[in-house]
């Protein structure tokens, strides 16, 4: 007796009927849809998964797939004030390694907490720009353009950019 299988349709819950043919061809596991018109709907974001695998052995578990290559690593004007590892050629920070080094806890006085809260807003901020975009076909890639954009508009360094060489303002 074969396994039933849920349709992977956005918002379906019924039965699978029917697999992705191009899915098959690849040997992608998991493309199971409860028909044809359900299909079609979800084309547009079901097809980033044919994308060309830049590690085409990793035993992905299910539907999603790394989309490669990356596109280019976006710009911070100069203007804006960079980390130690934002020019650092392997991305590491020396202040963190500084200061991992050490066994006290630094208090702050009362202007740098009001500098981390500013801080945290501004953050706060670019989550909620970053989660507003959000939605079905929206790539990571779009998302973080979004995002990088946000931090930018706040003369801000997007931290994770450069950090030990992560590529993007964003992990997503």
């Amino acid at each position: 007796m074969s396994e039933v299988q849920q349709c992977q349709g956005s918002g379906c819950t019924k039965e699978a009927k029917l697999q992705c043919p191009t899915c098959l061809k690849l040997n992608i596991s998991g493309s199971f849809f409860c028909s044809q018109d359900c299909f079609k709907k979800n084309w547009p974001t079901h097809k980033s998964v044919h994308q060309t695998l830049y590690i085409p052995n990793f035993p992905y578990t299910g539907t999603l797939r790394a989309l490669y290559p990356l596109s280019p690593r976006r710009q911070v004007p100069p203007h804006i004030e960079r980390p130690d590892y934002a020019d650092h050629p392997q991305g590491i920070s020396k202040s963190e390694k500084t200061a991992k080094a050490n066994t006290f806890i630094k208090v702050l006085n009362k202007e740098e907490i009001e500098g981390v809260r500013t801080v945290c807003k501004l953050a706060r901020e670019v989550l909620d720009i970053g989660a507003a975009t959000v939605k079905p076909g929206i790539t990571t890639d779009e998302i973080d353009r979004v995002i990088h954009e946000a931090i930018i508009e706040r003369d801000s360094y997007p931290s994770p950019l450069n950090y030990y060489e992560f590529p993007k303002s964003v992990c997503t």
